[in-house]
């Protein structure tokens, strides 16, 4: 029985490029599509939060902020886990992966959605996330509308008496100490103090290290788990001759929002003014996808997507992929943005 069944085992392979229907220059035109929405979406929160004539509402931010968070767990709830399943279990792969192991793409993802990758324990230092406590004799700070103006929801004026006395739940409501801010912006602005004795805010002075190490790595986190899937749709992109237009218009769509819910986090991390990181994660990201679709392009006439080498390839990074969007998304963004 069970050599027939080996016997009639399906073969992997016979998913490359139909030649004759092969439209290089769409497909060219294709990749600057992609890389100009990635870009866009994900560089303009960024380009916005920096520059003040735009005047961006922060309701807008936050809108975006959490439009995109749902953006990523639809990404990997609806396009990563299923298609890391369909590639891990095809038949014509090893008995290991569809008979005696097929849960192996939901292990792959558990074992990267739990943990603390981030280093959380860095911030619980007795006080809340961002909550640090300024030395003594500073005064009473205010806010001034002459000091960076386009950061001023982020100042909060703070009490002296922070530092004679220890901080009890009763100091400190739901949201924080007294701001001016929405409660729910605080949870990414509550960094940024005001110096009462000078007429400029040094914001590198004055950010919670730990808090602004912590955010910083989960924009790393976050990040990482859409470009490693990225390369692939853009490799899917370039095989791909039926239904092209359809699919082009879905990673279209899919790279503007996604880019844009990960701009308004990169733009929600208090940098130091003129620091090159934020535009480095904007440019990865909108750079990811486009490569893929060069090697797409460079690789056509060889590379076969239902290979069992692509299969394993695709399926297992495609479920790494999940689980750290699935982690960063619900335990680093929803909770802390609600429930922190």
């Amino acid at each position: 029985m069970a050599e027939e069944m080996t016997s009639t085992k399906p073969q992997c392979g016979g998913g490359g490029a139909k030649q004759d229907d092969y439209d290089l220059p769409l497909h060219v035109a294709a990749l600057f599509l992609v890389l100009l929405k990635s870009i866009g979406g994900a560089g303009f929160p960024v380009v916005a939060k920096r520059v003040s004539w735009l005047k961006i509402p922060p309701k807008i931010f936050f809108f975006c902020k959490h439009f995109g968070t749902g953006v990523l767990i639809a990404t990997a709830f609806v396009h990563l886990i299923p298609t890391a399943f369909q590639s891990l279990n095809d038949p014509c792969l090893p008995d290991l992966l569809t008979v005696q192991y097929p849960a192996m793409p939901g292990s792959k993802t558990g074992g990267h959605s739990h943990g603390d990758p981030t280093g959380e324990g860095l911030s619980g230092q007795g006080t809340p996330p961002g909550i640090s406590v300024l030395p003594r004799d500073r005064g009473r700070p205010t806010m001034r509308d002459d000091i960076y103006p386009d950061e001023k929801d982020a100042a909060f004026a703070r009490d002296d008496e922070v530092d004679s006395r220890p901080v009890t739940p009763s100091d400190i409501d739901l949201y924080g100490l007294p701001s001016e801010m929405p409660p729910w912006f605080q949870s990414e602005s509550g960094q940024l103090y005001v110096d009462p004795d000078q007429n400029t805010v040094p914001a590198e002075s004055y950010i919670d290290e730990a808090t602004f190490k912590k955010m910083s790595l989960n924009i790393t986190l976050l990040e990482g788990g859409i470009l490693f899937h990225s390369v692939f749709v853009g490799m899917t992109i370039s095989i791909t001759t039926d239904g092209f237009i359809i699919l082009l218009i879905a990673i279209l769509f899919h790279q503007f929002f996604e880019g844009l819910g990960l701009g308004s986090r990169i733009a929600a991390v208090p940098y130091p003014k003129g620091a090159a990181r934020p535009w480095i994660l904007v440019v990865a990201f909108g750079t990811t996808a486009p490569i893929g679709q060069a090697i797409g392009l460079i690789a056509r006439n060889s590379y076969d997507p239902q290979s069992a080498f692509a299969l394993i390839i695709v399926g297992v990074f495609n479920a790494i992929s999940s689980g750290l969007l699935i982690y960063a998304a619900t335990v680093d963004l929803l909770a802390e943005d609600f429930f922190v």
